[in-house]
């Protein structure tokens, strides 16, 4: 199950994030600077490149030191790592010999286990696994991504009925066909919105 819930807003915090130099020409987004991942303080960015992922590769080595670079292949997408002090960079690359695109994060390395474990709130099914649980303070929302042995079905009813003993009200009448691979559902309370998606896995 893929869960995506608003939060409200939590106080930033000051950082000397390190800057992660950009190929010239390339379009860039931001897409969070105080989130916090898996338990971690992270910021995000995005941005297109007319540079091929191999030059992208390229480009990022010889900026740091191709020494300092990790590139792992991971299907269609390069994952380029770099650690600097408290701090571990990674360039998430997609594309062709047309361009690519890439995401940006840097994650703060804690030196203590955070105070919350991933997960932490949010209802979820005995046995659940935490794959990750991201929480944006600067627009404020929450994401997880929750592995259970539940099917589609049987999870979206657990947290139809969950939900609902919590003040949820479920937007519209739809239920999920017992025979569903993917089913999702909304819900509101108060000034918050949910959404849900549930998909089989193998």
């Amino acid at each position: 199950a893929l869960v995506a819930l608003l939060l409200p807003a939590g106080a930033a915090q000051a950082r000397n994030w390190p800057q992660v130099p950009l190929p010239e020409g390339a379009r860039s987004e931001t897409v969070s600077t105080d989130m916090v991942h898996n338990g971690q303080p992270m910021q995000a960015w995005r941005f297109t490149s007319t540079l091929s992922p191999d030059q992208l590769v390229g480009f990022y080595r010889r900026q740091w030191g191709g020494d300092k670079v990790t590139v792992t292949n991971l299907g269609h997408k390069r994952i380029i790592g770099h650690h600097r002090g408290n701090f571990f960079i990674t360039v998430e690359v997609s594309g062709g010999g047309s361009g690519s695109q890439a995401q940006i994060g840097i994650l703060e390395l804690l030196r203590s286990d955070p105070a919350q474990p991933p997960g932490h709130g949010f209802p979820a099914p005995s046995g659940t696994r935490v794959i990750t649980d991201t929480r944006f303070l600067d627009n404020p929302g929450r994401t997880l991504s929750l592995e259970s042995s539940l099917s589609p079905p049987q999870a979206w009813e657990w947290y139809r009925a969950r939900l609902q003993q919590q003040g949820w009200t479920q937007e519209g009448n739809e239920r999920c066909s017992v025979l569903a691979n993917q089913c999702t559902a909304s819900y509101s309370r108060d000034s918050e919105a949910m959404s849900l998606t549930f998909e089989r896995a193998p």
